[in-house]
Formats: C-alpha cells, sequence, structure tokens
C-alpha cells in the first residue's frame, strides 16, 4: 500500500516537473521571441505597396515562390497553432530564433549540407531557398574567376559546381562522397523547381521577394519637370547658363549622330569586348563578379532580384578602345560645350594627366530595375550621362534637400537609406509626391524619363537615384568633370573633406587625396590662372553649393540640436530591422520603469496584410 502510494507520488512528480519545464521552455521562447522582433518571423515596418494615381496598390510579378506570407496573416490563419510549422521545422529551442538569425546561420554553410539541409523541413525548405545565401555562396565561390547565370541563383550554383568539379559527375546538392570518380555516372542538370509551403509567415522572406517584383506603375514616370533642350537649338553659350544656374538639363537627341548610338547592341558589344571581363557589383552583395559581356547579358536576360549586379566599368577605355572610339570624337562634335580643350575650361582635372587623375569615365551596364541608389556625384564634380540601350528613370533632389528616408551624417562621410531602391519606392515613394507640393519650390525634386539619343547634364550637390526601366541589358555612357562653374566647390571640398576624395585611393599611379589639392593648383596655375584666381577667392569665402558645409559649422549645428531631435534622427537613420529592435529594447526598459512604479507607455507595432 505504501510503496504504491510512493510509486503515484513518484510518477505525479515526474509529471509536474516535466509539465514545469515545458511550460519553462516556452516562456523562454516567448522572451526571445519579444527580443527577437515580437514575433520570430515578424518585421513591424514592413511598408504597404505605395498608392497609385487611381487610388489602388501597385501589382506585383509573381507570388512569392516558396509561399511566403507576410507575418500579419498569421492572424488570418484557420489553424488552431498558427506558427506551427516554423516551430515544428526549428524544434523548440532554434524557434526562439528571429528568421534573420536563422538565415545569418545558414550562410555559415556550404553548398551540400544547405542541400541538405533544405530537406529537413517545411519551414527550413523555404529558408534554405532564400536567394541571398545562394547569390553570396556564388560569388564566393565563383565570383572571381566568371560563371554563367541560370534562372536562379541556386540554379547557377549547382550548375557552376558541375561545371567545375571534374565535369559534373559531383553531385553537389544531394551530397555524396569523395570516393573513385570513376564509379560515378554523370548526372544532366535539372533546374530546380520550387514548392509552395502552407503557413510559411515571415516579414524577413516576403521582404525581398516584394521589393524586386512590384510592378513599375506608369503615373510614376508621368512626371518630366526637368528642363529640356534640344540639341539643334542648343549653344555653348546657352548649357553655360544651365551649368551655372547649377540645374539639371536634358538635352534631346544629342547623341543620335554618335557611332555608338549607330552601332551598339548586345551582339556587337560581345563581339568587341570578347576576352574581356567586368566588374559587377551590387550593395546588397558581399563580393563583386568578373562577367564577360555574353555572360552578363545572360544574367540581365534572367534576372529577378532585389539590388543585382550592376556592371559599372571605369576601365573599359583601356581595355577597349573601339568603345571609346565609337563616342568620344562624336561628343565634341554633337555636344562641343563637353569637348575637354573648349575654351570655357571643361574637365579641369584632365590637367593632371590620364593616370594621374581621379577616375572620371564608366561604362555602364544593367538589367530591367537595376539602378543607382540616392547619392551626390563624388569630389564635387558634374557628369553628363547618355543611354544608348534602355531607358533611364531619374529623381533629383536640390542641394541641402535629402530625399526621403535619406539620412546622411552631419559631415556627410555616412549615408544611411534603404538598402535598393525598390525599399525606396515601397517605403518612402508617397513621400516623395508630398515633396512634389512643398511650399518652397527650391526644395521641389525633378524627374525625368531619358531615351537612348539624349543626353543628360547632372549639376553637382544634386541627390539623384536612377532606375532602369526596359527589359535586357541597359547600355550607358557617363563621365564626370570639373569645369568653371563648379571649381570653387572642388578646390574648397579638396581642402576641407579630403577623407571623402574617391576615384584615386586604389591606384598607386593616381595623386592620392593628401596631394590632390596642391597638384590641382599647381596645374591650374600653370595653364589657367584667370580661373584660378577667380574660383580661389570664392572658394576661401564659402561653399557655393548647399549640399556641403565645413566640418566645424556641421559640428556646432548637431550641438544645437535638442535631445529628442538627436534620438529623432538616430531612430530615421536606423534600418527597419534596427528600428523594430530598438523599440523592442524601449519597451524592455519602459517595462522595467513600470515594474519599479514609473509610469510608461510600450510602443505599438503594426503589421502588413499583404497577399
Amino acid at each position: 500500500m505504501n510503496e504504491s502510494v510512493s510509486r503515484s507520488q513518484m510518477v505525479h512528480s515526474k509529471r509536474k516537473i516535466s509539465k514545469n519545464l515545458r511550460k519553462r521552455r516556452r516562456q523562454i521562447a516567448k522572451e526571445a521571441a519579444a527580443r527577437t522582433l515580437n514575433g520570430n518571423g515578424s518585421s513591424p515596418d514592413l511598408p504597404p505597396l505605395p498608392i497609385t494615381t487611381n487610388g489602388s496598390s501597385c501589382d506585383t510579378l509573381f507570388s512569392h515562390r516558396y509561399g511566403a506570407l507576410p507575418y500579419g496573416n498569421i492572424y488570418t490563419s484557420n489553424t488552431s497553432n498558427r506558427d506551427e510549422v516554423r516551430h515544428d521545422g526549428l524544434g523548440c529551442f532554434l524557434s526562439t530564433l528571429n528568421d534573420e538569425q536563422v538565415l545569418s546561420i545558414l550562410q555559415f554553410l556550404d553548398g551540400k549540407s544547405l542541400g541538405s539541409v533544405v530537406q529537413c523541413s517545411r519551414y527550413l525548405y523555404v529558408a534554405g531557398h532564400h536567394d541571398d545565401i545562394w547569390r553570396d555562396l556564388t560569388l564566393r565561390r565563383y565570383g572571381s574567376v566568371g560563371f554563367t547565370f541560370v534562372k536562379s541563383w541556386r540554379d547557377t550554383f549547382v550548375s557552376s559546381e558541375m561545371e567545375h568539379t571534374k565535369k559534373g559527375y559531383a553531385v553537389v546538392v544531394r551530397g555524396s562522397s569523395d570516393a573513385d570518380l570513376s564509379r560515378r555516372t554523370p548526372f544532366k542538370f535539372e533546374p530546380h523547381r520550387p514548392i509552395k509551403m502552407s503557413n510559411i509567415y515571415s516579414d524577413t522572406f516576403f521582404r525581398s521577394w516584394l521589393c524586386r517584383t512590384f510592378t513599375i506603375q506608369k503615373s510614376w514616370l508621368s512626371i518630366n519637370n526637368v528642363s529640356t533642350e534640344d540639341s539643334g537649338s542648343i549653344t555653348t553659350d546657352k548649357f553655360l547658363q544651365y551649368e551655372e544656374s547649377n540645374v539639371p538639363l536634358l538635352i534631346k537627341g544629342a547623341t543620335k549622330e554618335w557611332p555608338a548610338y549607330k552601332k551598339w547592341n548586345k551582339n556587337y558589344l560581345i563581339e568587341q569586348t570578347e576576352g574581356i571581363s567586368f566588374r559587377a557589383t551590387s550593395g546588397a552583395a558581399p563580393l563583386p563578379a568578373q562577367f564577360t559581356i555574353e555572360d552578363y547579358a545572360a544574367y540581365c536576360d534572367e534576372v529577378s532580384e532585389e539590388a543585382p549586379l550592376y556592371l559599372f566599368d571605369r576601365t573599359f577605355a583601356k581595355n577597349c578602345p573601339t568603345l571609346l572610339d565609337d563616342y568620344y570624337k562624336a561628343l565634341k562634335k554633337t555636344c562641343p560645350f563637353f569637348d575637354d580643350e573648349a575654351a570655357h575650361g571643361h574637365d579641369l582635372f584632365s590637367l593632371l594627366g590620364k593616370d594621374k587623375r581621379p577616375d572620371h569615365r564608366w561604362i555602364i551596364i544593367g538589367p530591367k530595375r537595376s539602378f543607382s541608389n540616392f547619392h551626390i556625384d563624388p569630389n564635387c564634380t558634374h557628369a553628363w550621362n547618355a543611354p544608348l540601350l534602355g531607358r533611364k528613370r531619374w529623381i533629383f533632389y536640390p542641394p541641402g534637400v535629402n530625399p526621403p528616408g535619406v539620412h546622411p551624417s552631419p559631415n556627410g562621410d555616412d549615408v544611411v537609406m534603404p538598402i535598393s531602391l525598390g525599399e525606396w519606392f515601397l517605403t518612402h515613394y508617397n513621400d516623395h509626391v508630398r515633396q512634389r507640393n512643398n511650399p518652397d519650390v527650391k526644395k521641389r525634386p525633378l524627374e525625368c524619363t531619358v531615351y537612348p539619343g539624349d543626353i543628360l547634364f547632372v549639376p553637382h550637390g544634386w541627390w539623384h537615384c536612377v532606375l532602369n526601366l526596359d527589359d535586357g541589358m541597359s547600355v550607358a555612357l557617363t563621365q564626370n568633370y570639373v569645369s568653371r562653374s563648379n571649381l570653387p566647390d572642388v578646390l574648397r571640398f579638396l581642402k576641407m573633406k579630403p577623407q571623402q576624395i574617391s576615384g584615386c585611393r586604389d591606384r598607386p599611379e593616381a595623386i592620392q587625396p593628401e596631394d590632390l589639392l596642391h597638384a590641382f593648383t599647381s596645374r591650374l596655375q600653370q595653364c589657367r590662372p584667370d580661373l584660378l584666381l577667380v574660383a580661389q577667392s570664392l572658394a576661401d569665402t564659402k561653399w557655393q553649393c548647399a549640399a556641403w558645409g565645413d566640418d566645424n559649422e556641421e559640428e556646432q549645428t548637431q550641438e544645437k540640436q535638442s535631445p529628442h531631435n538627436k534620438k529623432k534622427l538616430k531612430t530615421l537613420s536606423q534600418s527597419i530591422v534596427q528600428q523594430a529592435k530598438s523599440n523592442n529594447a524601449t519597451n524592455s526598459d519602459n517595462q522595467t520603469r513600470k515594474d519599479n512604479g514609473t509610469t510608461a507607455h510600450a510602443s505599438q507595432f503594426t503589421f502588413s496584410f499583404l497577399q
């Protein structure tokens, strides 16, 4: 009898311990979830799609390939345990990590291990096929030697492994030993066919897909308020009026007589650049990639990603002089104001010598929806840009007016902004539309669509972004220059902000930043003392353009800011995820103060319900 009671008590005690342990584990999971964005798959500030002019949300090109939905959709789920796929797929302990942390762990795996992980659960199938992971794998392994893009980054990695590893005898995803290769049977590459999973709720997975698949609305291209001149009527004197006024100018038909305009197409560029590799980069990718034009054209035809690799090559004129010959002489004839030998003093950095000057000439190639994010051109230079294949959409913000979502540091050394132009359109485009009606006309943005055959003058100090609109390869030429109109600011920039000088640090033959001012003024004194005398007196007085300020002035401005404004600026300069994490930390502090008897208000999160 006593033995039976004792055994019963023991069983009850074990059940109680087990129940308490499960309760404690759930509590740990709940606390971890609160620390990681208040819900493992949640990114609270994921933006809704921007509203079009007719009041409806814009569309996307296709649904998520693996079935992921925004985290907010979890509240419309009919299942009893709404997040069971994630919890069961990761297990009791790993499910306390948020989705960003899971992706960070998966990035440490090689292709073979990642191929095994995606077979473990439905959740890991979706997480393990996140395209950015396979892109980084491909670039780390084959970015420097070149590869052919195939449909997706996952397929590209697998096909590259087959090509480079014993001519396709190694099974890279399903896994195989390194035994005698002669016993292996070669297999044919089969493209991956995604399987959609149900009940996967993750803003992290969904955001990347959303930012690369939203459709470009016609209404976004409807505003064209950049000043326009016809190439047949504009004179050098008239152009210099625009340059002195420091405002953008679109010159229609300026490049239609260039050989490059008439001859350049995909086949011609492939033929002329045979055997030459070009460097392509992305703000989201860890490493650059080397492409031939043929391989890059294949990439442009297939790719759909948030921040595509953008070919931005400064050495094309040296490596392929035929491409330079296709436009350089014609430029001087059709746009004499861009002639580096013009009497008014165009391209004054050329006085330093071809190899000693900062970088100034690029060929730019990208797929549809590739972009150049918001920036101000380097070293206080002006620029011109001429698309030869494909249209480009430009948005300008005047000097001293930051675009929505763009937050430079007080001294201008760093800039915080969305990582892709897609994210900017989704998050800040409606703010941009409101900025068009700013009561101060001088603070309103300018926009235009530039077609092949046109050339665009980009004045110094203006924030601008560029989006490629057409299928296939978009190809353009651009040059940055110093002229009489921006020479005062260039001299002041070289003196006051040597840490921001670019285009020469990675070239030993170029004049380095600490010596650039002295070398430039010496050459101006020898060749153009008339320009130097006037420019130097203005440079010693103040900045001529509102885009820059002296470091001591910026520090004083920052010190005058109230603590509230400083905190607001710091918050605005954070990414969406950083803001969410900061809010969670604030919530935790508020809860601590509340427990101590201090009144506090917890921040509220909002969720997106997108299909």
